[in-house]
C-alpha cells in the first residue's frame, strides 16, 4: 500500500503548476499571451500504450502488455472534463497448476498472455482551465471502471479475474499542435481487487494435495498497475465541425 500512495502523489505533482500557470497569465497583453482559448468542447483521443504490474504477490492478477484506448471528453466547465473510454490490452498473468508435486512456488507457471476488454468513466480537472499555456494543456484525473478478462484454460484453481471494477488516478498533458490536432501523453495507475478462491488460503478440500495452501490471511488485495500511454486527438463542436 506504501508503493501505491507514492504512485497517487506522484501523479497528482502536476497540480504544483497550477499557481505559477494562474500568476503567468496576469498582466499579460491578450495578443501576445502565452495563453489561449480553448475553442472547441469534445476532444477524441486514440493512443496506445504498455502496463506494468506485478500482479499481485502470486502474479496472477493481469499485468504488463500493451493497450489501445479510445476516450471520448466534454469540457463540462472550464476546469472540468468527463469522459467515456473504452480499450483493449493483451496482459500477462501467472495461473496455479494443482498437479504439481514440486514446492509451493513450483506450481505458479507462466507468464501467460490474455486478452482484457474494459470501459471507463473519468473526471479530468484541467490545471490551465479552459485555456491551453504555449500550446499546452496539463490535466489531473479520477475515474472507475468495469474490466473484463478471458479465462486461462490451464488454471485449474478456480481463481478467475473475471468481471471487476477498478480504480483510476491519472495526470498528464495535451499539446495542442493546432486548435483541433492535439498529442496526449497520460500516466495512471489502474488499482484491481483481487480475490483469490478460498482454496488457496484455507484448503478445506485438500484441493493443494500435500503442498498445501498458496497463501495466509485475506484472500484478496489491491495490486496497482501502471500505466503510460500516448496518442493523437481532434477537438470538435456537435456535431463534428
Amino acid at each position: 500500500m506504501k508503493r501505491s500512495m507514492k504512485a497517487f502523489v506522484v501523479l497528482l505533482a502536476p497540480g504544483l503548476l497550477v499557481p505559477s500557470l494562474a500568476q503567468g497569465q496576469v498582466g499579460n497583453d491578450p495578443a501576445h499571451s502565452p495563453f489561449r482559448d480553448l475553442r472547441y468542447g469534445q476532444f477524441v483521443t486514440l493512443t496506445a500504450g504498455q502496463m506494468f504490474g506485478s500482479g499481485g504477490k502470486l502474479g496472477i492478477g493481469p499485468h504488463h502488455g500493451p493497450v489501445v484506448m479510445l476516450r471520448h471528453d466534454f469540457l463540462a466547465d472550464h476546469p472540468l472534463s468527463l469522459a467515456l473510454a473504452f480499450g483493449f490490452a493483451r496482459l500477462d498473468r501467472n495461473f496455479v497448476d494443482l498437479t504439481a508435486t514440486t514446492p509451493t512456488d513450483k506450481r505458479l507457471k507462466g507468464p501467460v498472455r490474455h486478452n482484457m476488454w474494459f470501459g471507463e468513466g473519468n473526471f479530468q480537472l484541467n490545471l490551465t482551465g479552459g485555456k491551453t499555456w504555449h500550446g499546452l494543456a496539463p490535466f489531473v484525473g479520477l475515474g472507475f471502471g468495469l474490466a473484463v478478462t478471458d479465462k486461462i484454460k490451464q488454471d485449474s484453481s478456480k481463481y478467475a479475474f473475471g468481471t471487476r471494477f477498478y480504480l483510476i488516478p491519472a495526470a498528464g498533458v495535451r499539446y495542442f499542435v493546432t486548435r483541433r490536432m492535439f498529442l496526449k501523453a497520460e500516466a495512471r495507475v489502474n488499482f484491481w481487487n483481487l480475490r483469490y478462491p478460498d482454496t488457496y488460503r484455507t484448503d478445506p478440500d485438500g484441493a493443494f494435495g500435500p503442498l498445501g495452501r498458496l497463501i495466509t490471511g485475506e484472500p484478496k488485495e489491491w495490486a496497482p498497475t501502471a500505466v503510460i500511454h500516448a496518442g493523437i486527438g481532434f477537438a470538435f463542436h456537435r456535431p463534428f465541425f
